[in-house]
C-alpha cells in the first residue's frame, strides 16, 4: 500500500477527512503540522510569530522528507506545501496525491481564520491564496476530491478515491504498538527485487479490534498479512487452516488470504534459528535458555526441541506457565525440559553451561516503558554464550548492552525479523526464494533507510 498525500487550502478538510478515511481503511494517519510542532517545540502560530514564514517552510520541507519515509499512511499536508516543488517531488515518490477541492467561500463560512497565521483577512485572503495555488494543487495531484458538500459524502468519496488510487491487493503487518515496525521496508525491498507490484504497509490494530480487521479484509484487498504483539495467539480462531508448528506453539505470525479462508503459519521460529546459525551456532546438542512464556517463547522452545537441543530451560514471571510449555511439548523430542521463575537463583542455575540465551519478554522495547530491573544474571553465562534479544528497536537494549560489556556475543531481533519476513514472503508467493540474496537486499534497504533518517 502506497501513501496517500492530501493537499488543499487550509480548512479544506485534510486532517478531519484524512483521519476518518484512515479509520475506515485501516491505514495510519499523520498530519505534517504535528511533525513540525514536535520538532520546533512550539505551535504553528508561535513559529510564524517568532521566526516568520520562511523558517516555517524550511521545517515543512523537513516534515515532507520525514512523512515520505512512511508506508501505507494518509498524510495531511499544510496548505502551502505545494509552494516548494521539492516537497511534492518527495511526497509523490512515496504515494498518490489527492487534492481536496473546497471553495474559499465555504471555508470562510465554517473556519475561524484568526487561528491560522496565513488566513488573517478571512475570505479575501482565502480567495487570493486559492488563485495563487490552485494550479499547483491540480498539477501535482493524481486525483481531485470535491469537499463542498456534507462531511459524510466527502469521506465516502475520499475513501473511494483512495481505494482507486491505491489499487486492490497488497500485504501488511498488524499489531499494537506498530509505529516502530521495520516490516514494510523489508518486504517492499523483497517485492521490488522479485518484480512484484504489490505494496506492504503497517496497520494499527488494537487489542479487541482483530475481528473487525478480519471482517474488513475483502474491502482492504489484503492478500496476506503478518502479525505482531498482541495478536499472534488471538488470530487462530479466525483461521481455516494452520500449519503444525504454529498450532503446537499457539502463535501465528503469517496469514495468507485464500479463497476458502485464512491459512496461518509461524516463520519466527525458523527465522531465529537461521539468525543463530549465522553466528556459527545451532540448537542441536546445545543448552537453550528462554526468558518469557508467551507465544514467542513457545515457538523458540518448540523449535529447539525439534532441532534436538540438549536441554531447554524456560523461565517466566509465572513459573506455572513455563512448566505448561514444557509439558505441552513433552512428546516432541527427547530434549530435557526444565522450567522456573525469574528469581536470581533460578536464573543463575538456568544459565550455567548455557549456549544460547533468548529473551522474548518485551522489556526495553521502543514504546514499552518497563525494563529489566537487574541484569546481574548475565554473569552466570559461559564466556562463549550467545545472548539473543528478539527486540530490534532499539538495536541495543539494556540486556544486550550489558552482555556486550561482559564480553558475550549478542544478537538483536533484526536478523530474525529479516529472515522471518523472507520466509513469510515464500508463503505469500508460493515459491522457494533465494533467502541469502534477499537477506542482503533487505539489510541494505534498512541501512539506506537509516542513512537517510540520520
Amino acid at each position: 500500500m502506497e501513501n496517500i498525500v492530501l493537499t488543499g487550502l487550509s480548512g479544506s478538510g485534510k486532517t478531519t477527512l484524512g483521519r476518518m478515511a484512515a479509520d475506515v481503511l485501516g491505514m495510519l494517519f499523520v498530519d505534517m503540522d504535528d511533525i513540525i510542532v514536535e520538532k520546533a517545540g512550539m505551535s504553528i502560530n508561535d513559529i510564524f510569530a517568532k521566526y516568520g514564514e520562511r523558517y516555517f517552510r524550511d521545517l515543512e520541507a523537513d516534515a515532507a522528507q520525514k512523512a515520505a519515509t512512511l508506508s501505507g499512511t494518509i498524510i495531511a499536508t499544510g496548505g502551502g506545501v505545494v509552494l516548494r516543488e521539492e516537497n511534492m517531488r518527495v511526497l509523490r515518490r512515496s504515494g498518490r496525491v489527492i487534492f481536496l477541492d473546497r471553495s474559499p467561500a465555504r471555508i470562510a463560512e465554517e473556519l475561524d481564520c484568526g487561528d491560522r497565521p496565513l488566513l488573517a483577512g478571512g475570505a479575501q485572503k482565502l480567495h487570493k491564496l486559492s488563485a495563487q495555488r490552485r494550479s499547483l494543487y491540480l498539477s501535482s495531484a493524481d486525483a481531485v476530491c470535491e469537499n463542498d458538500g456534507g462531511q459524510r459524502q466527502a469521506v465516502k468519496e475520499l475513501v473511494a478515491l483512495i481505494r482507486e488510487q491505491s489499487g486492490k491487493g497488497g500485504y501488511a503487518v498488524i499489531g499494537d504498538p506498530i509505529g516502530h515496525t521495520l516490516s514494510p521496508p523489508i518486504h517492499n525491498a523483497v517485492f521490488a527485487a522479485l518484480g512484484m507490484p504489490d505494496k506492504y504497509a503497517a496497520i494499527p490494530v488494537k487489542r479487541g479490534e482483530l475481528a473487525d480487521f478480519v471482517d474488513r479484509l475483502p474491502a482492504l484487498g489484503i492478500k496476506g498479512f503478518n502479525i505482531t504483539i498482541p495478536h499472534k495467539p488471538d488470530i487462530i480462531p479466525y483461521l481455516s487452516r494452520i500449519e503444525d508448528e504454529a498450532r503446537l506453539c499457539g502463535a501465528v505470525n503469517t496469514v495468507v488470504v485464500e479463497k476458502d479462508g485464512l491459512c496461518g503459519y509461524n516463520t519466527d521460529m525458523q527465522g531465529l534459528l537461521m539468525a543463530v546459525q549465522d553466528q556459527g551456532l545451532t540448537y542441536r546438542e546445545s543448552k537453550i535458555a528462554i526468558l518469557g512464556t508467551g507465544g514467542a517463547a513457545c515457538g523458540v522452545a518448540l523449535k529447539a526441541m525439534r532441532e534436538q537441543a540438549r536441554e531447554v530451560v524456560i523461565l517466566g514471571r509465572r513459573p506455572e506457565a513455563a512448566a505448561e510449555i514444557g509439558a505441552r511439548f513433552a512428546q516432541v523430542s527427547a530434549t530435557a525440559v526444565k522450567s522456573g521463575d525469574l528469581s536470581e537463583q533460578a536464573l543463575a542455575g538456568a544459565l550455567r553451561h548455557c549456549d544460547v540465551l533468548v529473551n522474548t519478554i518485551p522489556l526495553g522495547m521502543a514504546g514499552i516503558a518497563e525494563d529489566h530491573t537487574s541484569l546481574d544474571f548475565l554473569k552466570a553465562l559461559p564466556d562463549n554464550a550467545l545472548v539473543c534479544d528478539l527486540i530490534y528497536n532499539p538495536p541495543r537494549t539494556s540486556l544486550l548492552l550489558e552482555a556486550e560489556s561482559l564480553g558475550l556475543k549478542v544478537l538483536n531481533g533484526l536478523p530474525m525479523l529479516i529472515y522471518q519476513a523472507i520466509l513469510a514472503d515464500e508463503h505469500f508467493t508460493g515459491k522457494r526464494l533465494d533467502r541469502g540474496a534477499l537477506y542482503k537486499i533487505a539489510a541494505a534497504a534498512l541501512a539506506q533507510r537509516d542513512k537517510k533518517a540520520g
